[in-house]
């Protein structure tokens, strides 16, 4: 028989463990778990909830209400379905290719937008790769101008439209591969969209790639400057988009489990489809414009 006070000890030793533990599992449901975002992403992300909760979006169009925005929103909306309870917060980032090297590095644990799976599948050894939010064929696109480039809103063919200068980033290799296959020749780089939109209000170019939005005119409004779509015709990206989660960092396979478990949710209760519709990146009313790249039979990429 054990002694009296090998017991009493033996009961300390427990309660200070179960002490530890509950001590340890409050620090890390504190500890903030960083998400690097871009500045533009950010400030419409912020105009789009106009004071609200993440948690409280239920109609995923309205002002500011762009398919990046709406990825941050869809994100918070997962892991919480997840289970995971650690508070965000967010991290400016400089450019897309250097929050995803901070996600490599375990300085983040994700991206606030999806990414494509072309620009990850390399890098499996470092990232978790969730369930797809965008599926291949899904990433449809106009072809963006100024409502004051005449020239370019009267290109209609891809003959014509392939004459005028168009700008992209040599990091968007998406992008880019689907504009060279297209045929554009006359192609500039910015590593972002914000410079896109200035450099085509400036007369530079004419022309970028973006996701359509749900207004009338589908026009979009970047720092100010408007931009419109060339009517008629539209662009697939091909591909599916991700988050990458970093293997690195301490918090990155709980926070891969539960956004993959609340992705998962969300698809099979169709709130990833109307989300996408209801900010405007499915465009069913486009159903009849011309695709310029439509896919080849039997093609598949992830």
């Amino acid at each position: 028989m054990k002694s009296k006070p090998f017991c009493a000890l033996f009961a300390v030793y427990i309660a200070l463990v179960l002490g530890l533990f509950l001590f340890a599992s409050k620090l890390a449901a504190a500890t903030p778990a960083h998400i690097g975002v871009l500045p533009d992403i950010h400030t419409s992300y912020l105009q789009f909830l106009d004071g609200r909760s993440p948690d409280a979006v239920d109609y995923y169009g309205g002002p500011h209400a762009r398919r990046d925005v709406i990825d941050l929103i869809l994100m918070q909306q997962a892991l919480k379905l997840g289970g995971f309870n650690q508070p965000l917060e967010f991290v400016a980032e400089e450019n897309y290719f250097r929050s995803i090297r901070n996600v490599l590095d375990g300085k983040t644990l994700t991206i606030s937008g999806t990414i494509w799976y072309q620009d990850l599948e390399s890098q499996q050894e470092k990232l978790h790769i969730t369930p797809p939010l965008v599926m291949d064929g899904q990433f449809i696109v106009g072809l963006y101008t100024s409502p004051t480039n005449q020239k370019a809103q009267a290109s209609k063919n891809l003959a014509q439209l392939i004459q005028l200068k168009i700008v992209t980033s040599n990091q968007w290799k998406p992008d880019l591969i689907t504009l060279e296959a297209l045929g554009f020749s006359k192609i500039m780089y910015t590593p972002n969209w914000v410079n896109m939109a200035r450099m085509i209000n400036a007369g530079r170019v004419d022309l970028t790639l973006s996701p359509f939005e749900m207004n009338p005119e589908q026009e979009i409004v970047v720092d100010g400057i408007r931009l419109v779509p060339i009517k008629g015709v539209k662009v697939a990206i091909r591909g599916s988009r991700h988050w990458p989660v970093s293997k690195t960092h301490p918090s990155g396979e709980a926070f891969y489990q539960a956004l993959s478990r609340g992705i998962s949710q969300l698809r099979a209760n169709g709130t990833i489809d109307r989300a996408y519709r209801e900010c405007g990146f499915f465009h069913p009313e486009l159903a009849n414009w011309q695709l310029l790249n439509p896919p080849v039979a039997n093609q598949v990429l992830q």
